[in-house]
């Protein structure tokens, strides 16, 4: 069977050494029809585009500032049937590509995310932060849809994958769906990748974690830059909780329950990491939860008109439980 051609996109903001590392490894993917494609989060950068190019990347500049709207950019430069997103900072293992694109073979799946493993655990932050559960979901294979237990949490909080390691298909994107612009560094708070895969499943489609889809991405080196991580993770979440709870009144209870329990410091049963490793104290999080409401609501104002934006579609060839629209 003909494996389905791919793009690759890599979204980059003023990171150029982190980019041509990531570039030079996606220049040996081991995929037989793929296309890479740099998505210029500035204005535009000489020594950006130069890297492109030396990759045998096409270059698109993006001048609106937020990683959501660089993404939608790459999806609409893209021209293969599968788009892939790797971080800039990230360095794909040469079977990457070719891991996904196998696995969106089944119709039944609408994305795949992939495992990510640390570039370096040599420092103490980094490791405290791969104790807490960092970003890797672990050696087992697992989809997730609206059948799969706690499916809600899981999308929205970080069960089912992050960025740095995720594709769809092109489907999705020609049919009007595509990432939250209001979402995501650079626009508002993050969370962008987590509302795409819970609008994917509440939609009735499928989304699997692929452990062998490998990328290596870099950890904190450093306690400062563990405490400013952790503070901008809390905070988002918070932000994005009251988002929920405002926006989404069908998972208000899961929101509430999710957040009562998160305080209290339940562990959820799909949770990764020691269970004796946190990533924040309880009075942290409290803090978090009162810095959430300011945040959501400053940042709606200063997007009225465009926060509420929800295209729909059902991606070409996709079959499942409970088809339906995919609102965004």
């Amino acid at each position: 069977m003909k494996s389905p051609s791919c793009s690759v996109v890599v979204c980059t903001r003023h990171r150029a050494d982190s980019l041509a590392r990531c570039l030079l490894a996606l220049t040996v993917l081991e995929h037989p029809s793929y296309e890479v494609i740099v998505v210029d989060n500035t204005t535009g950068e000489r020594e950006v585009e130069s890297l492109a190019a030396k990759a045998g990347a096409r270059y698109v500049v993006e001048p609106r500032e937020g990683l959501s709207r660089a993404r939608n950019a790459g999806a609409r430069a893209a021209q293969g049937e599968i788009i892939a997103y790797i971080d800039d900072d990230a360095v794909a293992e040469p079977t990457w590509l070719s891991v996904h694109a196998a696995a969106l073979e089944d119709p039944d799946l609408a994305a795949t995310t992939g495992r990510i493993l640390p570039t370096s655990l040599d420092s103490q932050a980094a490791r405290m932060y791969a104790a807490a559960g960092g970003e890797d979901l672990g050696e087992l294979l697992f989809t997730v849809d609206r059948t799969t237990p706690f499916w809600f949490e899981m999308a929205n909080f970080g069960g089912v994958g992050v960025g740095p390691n995720m594709a769809f298909r092109r489907a999705l994107f020609e049919g009007g769906w595509g990432f939250r612009e209001s979402l995501g560094l650079g626009a508002a708070f993050p969370g962008e990748e987590h509302y795409a895969f819970f609008t994917i499943i509440r939609a009735g489609h499928a989304v699997a974690y692929l452990p062998d889809a490998i990328v290596h991405h870099r950890y904190p080196a450093t306690i400062a830059a563990l405490r400013r991580r952790r503070f901008r993770i809390l905070q988002g979440a918070a932000a994005y909780m009251v988002m929920l709870l405002v926006e989404e009144p069908e998972f208000r209870r899961d929101t509430l329950r999710y957040m009562e329990q998160a305080i209290r410091g339940t562990r959820r049963p799909w949770r990764r990491g020691h269970a004796d490793a946190r990533l924040a104290t309880r009075l942290q999080l409290l803090a978090a939860a009162c810095a959430g409401p300011p945040l959501y609501l400053r940042t709606r104002l200063n997007t009225r008109g465009r926060f509420s934006r929800r295209p729909s579609t059902q991606p070409a060839g996709q079959s499942g439980p409970r088809r339906g629209s995919v609102s965004n």
